[in-house]
């Protein structure tokens, strides 16, 4: 028993490094489209409004799939739908490459959407099960710095493979490596129940989802997803083309640009999780105390405000590095505080699946918004302006609401 209990304290690093990659492979196939988008618009004559649509058309499938993906999840274990769920998108990507016309391509997004569905809630379910509570903000925002990792190296990588090789070049190359993950994953991870008794897993039922939403810390915790998620999600589809409307760059030097602000944002995010951590909690462990942390976090990421007053290289690439370092580590506190406060650990991917569900619901109108926005104005400003007041408000009504645990108990059941 000790022999197993030695062997686990190592595991755990492992499988954080492998969701880690995993939301690495996430967002560097989300970045290929972005930084593609140029010639694929050129190739298929796609105006900015259908520019907008084609970015978002993965998110149709993604957040109608994240509450039922979710719910298996939570049945089935991270084992099996991490594998099939990595492996099914980098598929999509794989057939991406090889498409013949945009119907095709609108097609393998959709797929895309279907296996990276489940995404997060494989990421919480690990942590969850595998991190002290302690360190569980630290860990998640280390976590999600992979995502900006996956958006700089897809971007900077998808560039120049773009200018040597073509775009469909770039997403079989990607869809490659995610078959590999795929791999990894089924070989490498465990369930921490394997190998000991395994207690019923019920799906959640449609009153524990009603109660979620009687539990204002949820609801707090919710509005922070969603309007961190809709900027997100602007950022991920647009920044490139952002980067050559206003700096008047070509792709690679848009790719490298756009690489170095998630680079930077990645390694200003880890630091200031941590630091905010120990500030927080340097009397005492109080999950809800994170929500202070999350309201500065999204009160630093409302600087993408400023960006319409800039137009030259330096300080617009400071303003969207600040911005997205702030946005990070307020997604990895906030998702902390639901992995902390909700009472029953073993729905925490249906859990997840909740709010991704609606969050996403938001999040994929970014794209198509500021494609209407971009189309009608020829500018970015109002996108820009609309993002930082909602993270304001969504930072206050967070310090506001989230108190206590989440409860998913009905009354009848209380």
């Amino acid at each position: 028993m000790g022999a197993l209990a030695h062997r686990k304290i190592p595991s755990r690093y492992v499988f954080f490094l492998l969701v880690f990659l995993m939301y690495v492979i996430s967002y560097g196939d989300r970045a290929a489209l972005s930084i593609a988008l140029p010639a694929l618009g050129k190739e298929f004559t796609l105006t900015p409004v259908e520019m907008g649509w084609v970015s978002s058309s993965f998110l149709w499938s993604y957040f109608l799939l994240n509450l039922p993906s979710t719910i298996v999840l939570d049945i089935v274990g991270a084992r099996i739908v991490g594998s099939v769920a990595v492996a099914l998108w980098s598929c999509a990507m794989l057939l991406g490459g090889m498409v013949q016309n945009i119907s095709q391509f609108l097609m393998t997004r959709v797929l895309l959407g279907v296996g990276e569905a489940p995404t997060f809630g494989v990421g919480a379910t690990v942590v969850r099960n595998w991190a002290l509570p302690k360190e569980r903000g630290s860990v998640m925002t280390v976590l999600l710095t992979g995502m900006q990792l996956g958006l700089a190296g897809g971007t900077i990588a998808g560039a120049y493979l773009i200018a040597l090789f073509g775009w469909r070049f770039e997403f079989i190359a990607l869809g490659l490596i995610g078959l590999i993950w795929a791999a990894a994953w089924w070989l490498i991870y465990r369930n921490p129940t394997e190998g000991a008794h395994r207690h019923r897993r019920t799906p959640i039922s449609i009153r524990e989802v009603r109660a979620l939403f009687r539990s204002p810390s949820f609801c707090g915790i919710l509005v922070v997803q969603c309007t961190q998620n809709y900027l997100n999600f602007l950022v991920m589809s647009w920044m490139p083309l952002y980067l050559i409307h206003e700096l008047h760059i070509d792709v690679t030097g848009s790719g490298t640009n756009t690489a170095l602000c998630y680079l930077s944002a990645a390694v200003g995010a880890v630091i200031l999780g941590r630091i905010s951590e120990q500030i927080v909690f340097r009397n005492s462990l109080h999950p809800p105390r994170r929500r202070f942390i999350v309201a500065a976090c999204l009160t630093g990421a409302a600087s993408i405000g400023l960006l319409p007053h800039f137009h030259t290289m330096a300080p617009i690439l400071l303003v969207l590095s600040i911005s997205l370092c702030c946005l990070i580590a307020a997604n990895g506190a906030n998702t902390a505080l639901l992995t902390d406060l909700v009472e029953d650990g073993r729905k925490i991917g249906a859990v997840t699946g909740v709010t991704l569900t609606f969050s996403n619901s938001l999040g994929l109108l970014a794209p198509i918004v500021t494609g209407y926005i971009v189309s009608y104005t020829g500018r970015f400003d109002a996108a820009w302006y609309m993002c930082s007041a909602a993270l304001i408000v969504a930072g206050l009504l967070s310090i506001i609401t989230v108190r206590r645990s989440i409860t998913m108990h009905t009354q009848d059941e209380a």
